[in-house]
């Protein structure tokens, strides 16, 4: 099984080039959310690097933004009017073929595959990524079924899409489980059931509680396994604050170093090189030009 190597950094000149799409990505976007008062903020990688640089943390190669599934919801509604000419939106409802939970808006005209990605037979472009947040309910054994249900179908929801799953052990168990997830996108193909299908369940279970009087006053995105760890209190991401991101000003929640902190712990520290991961890209191709090839 060969190694994916996550660390391996880009060109500086390809990098560059990549960042400013996704800042024209994330400015349109932006845009839109504030014609229509939408709620939005930076997470994750993102969030740190406004805090800590400003704009883009140097190695990296995505933007995470999330929303309140309310205004995730209409931000889905508006895009068609508001940004189909120049973005694709990737969710399995919108392509039956996409086989992830975590919503892409794509950059028309480019191209973004990756290890991870390159078994999926949709139209792969470079983009941001959308985490709508759900609430979490009340009670630890609530808790762990929702989280524990929407992680088993967004795994599943990713084997029927890909046999290829990055595993970080290596030796017997790591063939073992590698042969395992093999097996399990066989069988989802063999009976038919669809990333569509799944998506489905994988939403039911993520957004249970949000009209509950069963809610905590938590939310979170439920796209990862860490995500009950990572809960953050929905009335204290507000006020929202506004901080410089490179050329452009983006939003960060007024718990944002609460947040950062359960995450990824002293979140202000550069990492060591054998840490600092990516998205390296097996095809990447720019607006107008040829494609690049790892």
């Amino acid at each position: 099984m060969k190694k994916y190597n996550r660390t391996e950094g880009y060109d500086p000149a390809v990098l560059k080039k990549l960042h400013q799409v996704h800042l024209q990505i994330l400015g349109d976007f932006i845009r839109v959310c504030e014609k229509y008062k939408l709620t939005y903020f930076a997470v994750y990688g993102t969030a740190i690097g406004a805090v800590r640089h400003g704009g883009f943390i140097p190695w990296d190669d995505d933007v995470d933004v999330a929303m309140p599934r309310r205004d995730y919801e209409r931000f889905l509604q508006l895009f068609d009017q508001e940004l189909s000419g120049e973005y694709y939106l990737l969710t399995p409802e919108r392509d039956g073929r996409y086989a992830c939970t975590v919503t892409h808006l794509q950059r028309k005209g480019t191209t973004f595959i990756s290890e991870m990605s390159r078994d999926l037979k949709c139209r792969q472009c470079i983009f941001i990524d959308l985490f709508p947040l759900d609430a979490v309910p009340r009670g630890k054994c609530r808790q762990w079924a929702q989280g524990l249900t929407a992680n088993f179908w967004g795994k599943l929801l990713f084997l029927s899409g890909t046999p290829r799953v990055f595993i970080a052990l290596g030796g017997p168990l790591g063939e073992i489980l590698a042969l395992a997830c093999r097996g399990i996108h066989k069988a989802l193909k063999l009976f038919h059931i669809t990333p569509q299908s799944l998506y489905r369940r994988y939403k039911r279970t993520a957004t249970r509680y949000n009209q509950s009087r069963k809610r905590s006053g938590y939310v979170t995105s439920f796209e990862y396994m860490g995500c009950l760890h990572d809960k953050i209190k929905a009335k204290e991401i507000f006020p929202l604050q506004k901080v410089s991101f490179e050329d452009i000003q983006i939003n960060l929640p007024a718990n944002n170093h609460e947040f950062l902190t359960k995450v990824y712990g002293d979140y202000r520290k550069i990492p060591p090189k054998d840490k600092r991961i990516n998205h390296m890209p097996l095809v990447i191709q720019f607006e107008g030009e040829k494609p690049l090839y790892r």
